[in-house]
């Protein structure tokens, strides 16, 4: 799955506040929307000078950061966000689609604030899909890179699923099923405290063994 929900929030919440803001919010999506992701930071920093801290504004100020790789930046802005409003649906998704894309991505903390969206996330909207996706694909990478415990494993494989029946249609639709399929075929009991893969080549040529 290649397309990143990143406008989807600040739709649902522009009722939330003053109509004062709303002017700022049009064009910096718009700017956005043209891939203008510099000017639209400086849209959303004049509209924060009216509005200070306003959650919307920075939200989508992270945005801009995040699409002009100023990762670190925009961790901040998140953070400073979070400080205030720890379920602020916006912020915690942008706070894994920060850490998952970034240069060197973070997945386990990608993972945390996914997590934390996950239950504040309509099941109807296409932000659930997205946000079982981005879980499950986490823990893959992290079953390369450092490994997964038996309940990492569990996690990865419901939320891999869930991703398979709401996207019947998925670019990725063969992949993602053959790789649930031989993960439950070859992985390790409970008794193996951690499953490492090292690298994608490794765990396709395990996983393929047969068992005698």
């Amino acid at each position: 799955m290649k397309k990143i929900f990143l406008l989807f929030f600040c739709l649902i919440f522009y009722s939330v506040f003053s109509q004062d803001i709303t002017m700022y919010l049009d064009e910096g999506d718009e700017l956005i929307s043209k891939n203008k992701f510099s000017d639209a930071e400086n849209t959303f920093r004049k509209g924060l000078k009216e509005s200070p801290g306003n959650p919307i504004l920075k939200s989508q100020l992270a945005l801009t950061l995040i699409n002009q790789d100023k990762n670190d930046e925009a961790e901040k802005v998140i953070g400073e966000i979070l400080a205030l409003q720890p379920e602020f649906t916006a912020a915690l998704w942008y706070g894994g689609i920060n850490n998952f894309n970034k240069k060197v991505s973070d997945f386990r903390k990608a993972i945390s604030y996914f997590e934390k969206a996950y239950p504040l996330i309509d099941v109807s909207s296409p932000q659930y899909f997205a946000v079982n996706y981005y879980i499950g694909r986490s823990y893959r990478k992290l079953l390369y890179r450092e490994g997964l415990n038996y309940n990492e494993v569990d996690r990865m494989l419901e939320t891999y699923k869930k991703y398979i029946e709401l996207q019947p249609n998925a670019e990725d639709l063969i992949d993602a099923k053959s790789f649930v399929k031989k993960v439950e075929e070859k992985r390790p009991g409970k008794n193996v405290g951690k499953w490492i893969i090292t690298t994608e080549q490794n765990v396709e040529e395990l996983i393929n063994k047969k068992i005698d």
